[in-house]
């Protein structure tokens, strides 16, 4: 909670500088999905209707890629069982009931869902 208010307050003094500004509003929406409990993230990923299609959700804001690359950062994603790091119970059934599959089961390079990647990406399709 209290990273969320920091998030808002740093939005609301960067607001100030000027007028582009959207990527603190998607900052605080992924941050949503660092802090929820696993037993409401689906809700918060793909809407209340339980659609990963549905355009809702954070899979219709930031995309689903990038919702699940920035889900993978939590402390529990993962978690130790004799000296192997495995995904959590939690994660295998939650991308298995959105019928989606894992970003980070092969490499990640994080910088290309940098905001500053993604609004170039954005860019060229335009």
């Amino acid at each position: 909670v209290k990273l969320s208010r920091d998030v808002e307050a740093l939005r609301s003094v960067a607001m100030l500088a000027g007028t582009d500004h959207q990527h603190w509003d998607m900052l605080r929406e992924l941050l949503t999905v660092y802090m929820t409990p696993p037993n409401a993230l689906k809700t918060i990923l793909v809407g209340p209707e339980g659609d990963p299609n549905s355009g809702k959700g954070l899979f219709g804001q930031a995309g689903k890629v990038q919702a699940l690359v920035f889900m993978s950062r939590r402390i529990d994603y993962r978690i130790k069982i004799n000296n192997v790091l495995q995904k959590s119970i939690w994660v295998v059934e939650l991308l298995e009931d959105l019928g989606v599959p894992d970003p980070t089961d092969g490499a990640v390079n994080i910088a290309l869902y940098s905001a500053q990647s993604l609004r170039n990406r954005r860019l060229k399709l335009n």
